[in-house]
């Protein structure tokens, strides 16, 4: 939710990532930009560093992801150049024989050129191999698998002529190969070597189903929705306390545990909130935009809001960029309340100093109706740190109504802990910002939702929706989803054609 987060960042420099895994191998071509971040692209989970932090080369095949930095000299005028480094990759061995390839250009693909310039030649027999291409990511990536299965133990050589062209008729300036060898037919055989226990919390006489499925890491290194079995029924009628239930996967000697804690009802009503919120990034500046707090919260209630979530701090800081969140928040704290709105507030969180972290949260709460963790970049891989200050918050507060927002796209960021979140919150607001991922509305959510549910994130959905530059029928479509109710990111960038749709439909937002 950092406004600087939300610009598209042009994708610079050269970074090829192998990883031993069926499915999630990347290759990633990028070019230097004028002053532009470096971004390196693994496992869809992307880190923003600096041209002196790139990865040293290395041809080492025993990890699970080696960086090889192929360099570029430098140009002045290279911003719209197609291309990439002319040096060779090492040879990759024990590739399985499901091999799925994946390629990101720093522009967009045309699929007929793509079809036509990449082939892979089985080099025993000196024959291509039959190929499946398709795009995806917004025509910038190129998957590659095989209409059948590659040989075993066989060398193979992946080519890219420079008759590739892009969407916008740019040539791929250097042709590129890579040799490699697939893995024996013993050594390809994919077995579940882990599953995860999974911690559920509900409240009593919430609906929850047990789920049928589970994720399992492969011996490739890849992620599967596998079946699982359970030993007894969930009985929705069950008293507050905590159940166990034992899952029997086939092909899997351990037992999977699903830790079920049924909470007491909670005191607060989530119903209470259920309403279009509008979410409010920079409050003073709002104020002053609008010439007064009476005037935007009159702004507000003609667009049939009563319902804002205000940042309240920046990690452990109640200030960040300028601005003092927790001060701007108290100084018209209730103006909002004595005009009958519910005031929500949010945080982006770090998790880095937990303990005043937690106290900051529990801060915001007792000012507000309910609460909001914004858990983005900032809290990937901070399992034990997000677990900490959930515990500590939810402790403190038993009957708050807190919720949680992030990346809409669960499988894309599974180093964000949502089981954690999924475990203390009572609802969700997944991102759904449709027009800043260039998706059609209708994939971003269908996305979203099967990914929830494939994750077991069972809570309440209430997405935010972005406000700005997408189009009047988007909304249209998002609203016959029909979620109970529905967060707007943010008041503070409203556009007019969010403005219209508030004024002639907004109501089709609640349900």
């Amino acid at each position: 939710m950092i406004k600087t987060l939300k610009k598209l960042l042009i994708f610079t420099g050269i970074i090829m990532t192998y990883q031993l895994n069926s499915h999630n191998t990347v290759l990633a071509y990028n070019v230097p930009s004028i002053s532009k971040a470096q971004i390196i692209s693994t496992n869809d989970k992307n880190t923003t560093k600096s041209q002196e932090d790139l990865p040293k080369a290395s041809t080492t095949q025993d990890t699970s992801k080696t960086p090889i930095q192929k360099n570029i000299s430098n140009s002045s005028n290279i911003e719209n150049t197609f291309a990439f480094s002319t040096a060779n990759v090492d040879k990759i061995n024990n590739v399985p024989l499901d091999k799925i390839w994946t390629i990101q250009f720093n522009q967009p693909i045309n699929l007929s050129s793509a079809e036509s310039s990449i082939k892979i030649i089985d080099k025993k027999s000196n024959t291509e191999v039959p190929l499946n291409i398709s795009l995806t990511k917004n025509n910038f990536c190129v998957t590659i698998s095989t209409v059948s299965q590659y040989n075993s133990n066989n060398d193979y050589l992946l080519n890219i002529d420079n008759t590739l062209i892009s969407t916008n008729n740019k040539h791929l300036e250097t042709p590129f190969s890579m040799n490699f060898k697939t893995a024996s037919k013993s050594a390809s055989i994919d077995k579940i070597t882990s599953v995860d226990n999974i911690d559920v919390s509900i409240n009593q006489g919430d609906s929850y189903k047990l789920p049928d499925t589970v994720t399992a890491v492969m011996s490739s290194g890849s992620k599967n929705q596998v079946k699982v079995i359970w030993d007894k029924p969930f009985d929705s009628s069950s008293i507050p306390g905590n159940y166990i239930f034992e899952g029997t996967i086939e092909g899997y000697n351990k037992k999977v545990i699903l830790s079920l804690l049924v909470n007491a009802p909670n005191k607060n009503n989530l119903s209470s909130i259920s309403t279009t919120s509008a979410w409010i990034w920079q409050l003073q500046n709002l104020v002053d935009k609008y010439g007064s707090i009476d005037n935007l919260i009159s702004k507000l209630k003609s667009l049939g809001i009563n319902n804002v979530c205000i940042k309240y701090h920046e990690g452990s800081s109640p200030t960040g960029g300028g601005m003092n969140f927790k001060d701007d928040f108290l100084k018209y704290e209730n103006n909002f309340k004595q005009a009958g709105f519910k005031v929500g507030t949010w945080g982006f969180n770090h998790f880095t100093n937990v303990e005043a972290e937690a106290n900051l949260i529990i801060d915001a709460i007792n000012h507000s109706d309910y609460y909001v963790l914004d858990v983005e970049d900032a809290v990937i891989g901070k399992t034990s740190e997000s677990e900490q200050v959930c515990s500590i918050v939810r402790n403190k507060c038993p009957n708050a109504i807190i919720g949680y927002t992030s990346y809409p796209i669960a499988s894309y960021h599974q180093d964000i802990p949502y089981s954690v979140f999924n475990k203390y919150c009572d609802f969700s607001a997944p991102q759904c910002y449709w027009g800043e991922m260039k998706w059609p509305i209708k994939k971003c959510m269908d996305k979203m939702i099967q990914d929830y549910k494939n994750y077991n994130l069972a809570k309440p959905i209430y997405p935010l929706i972005q406000t700005y530059d997408v189009n009047y029928s988007d909304y249209a479509d998002y609203a016959a989803y029909k979620f109970k109710c529905s967060g707007l990111w943010s008041f503070d960038e409203l556009g007019s054609t969010c403005l219209d749709f508030l004024k002639c439909e907004g109501i089709k937002l609640n349900n």
